[in-house]
């Protein structure tokens, strides 16, 4: 019931997300992408912030988060947790390509509202930074936790991986590459995919076992 009520959840979120992004910047979009900015629309703050803000942005890269994970996968693999490692490698590899396919469907313009921090070449909506980060950092918590014996470690990992992942969507507002709904649902979508790849794992690891008893 409660995977129900998170999947319902998800999908609103995801939705509305999407029906704001159809059309011109709304309300929201603007006044949130405007209060990291002061009058003369630079980020607000010391002038390091920024720097620190972009290494931020770079937690959430394609290429290092696919590196990474694939080199999780090959360790999973050879600890013989090979489920493991498929879904790990199923929820970064579709997370990249249901990102990347979404964008070029959708085709949104970046913000213009105020100057960019970083160069950005792709169309805005979803945001690629934020549902990467959060399928990767969320799904590897999942992964590697779901058979540790104190569930209080296991609820702290995955409570520090979506904060992970949140700090790299509102890095992308703050450097003035998306609009804020672009980043709601690509965490939405990142939660989302995870949620589906490991449901997904667990009945096959279910099924798999029961055969074997036979």
């Amino acid at each position: 019931m409660i995977i129900r009520i998170a999947y319902l959840m998800l999908s609103a979120i995801v939705l509305a997300s999407t029906w704001f992004s159809l059309g011109q910047p709304n309300g929201f979009d603007q006044t949130v992408l405007l209060l990291f900015r002061d009058d003369s629309l630079n980020l607000i703050g010391p002038h390091w912030l920024s720097v620190i803000v972009r290494d931020i942005t770079a937690l959430g890269s394609n290429w290092v988060l696919l590196y990474m994970m694939i080199s999780l996968s090959a360790i999973l693999w050879c600890s013989q947790r090979r489920l493991d490692a498929m879904k790990i490698l199923m929820m970064t590899v579709g997370g990249i390509v249901i990102s990347l396919g979404l964008k070029y469907v959708f085709e949104r313009a970046r913000p213009d509202l105020v100057p960019h921090l970083i160069e950005v070449y792709s169309p805005s909506f979803p945001s690629g930074h934020a549902s990467i980060s959060m399928v990767c950092f969320l799904g590897m918590a999942v992964v590697l936790s779901r058979n540790w014996a104190h569930a209080h470690a296991r609820h702290l990992f995955i409570i520090m991986a979506i904060f992970s992942a949140v700090l790299v969507g509102v890095s992308r507002i703050m450097l003035g590459v998306h609009w804020p709904t672009d980043v709601i649902a690509g965490w939405g979508i990142g939660i989302l995919w995870v949620l589906l790849v490991n449901q997904f794992g667990s009945r096959f690891e279910s099924v798999s076992q029961t055969k074997t008893r036979i």
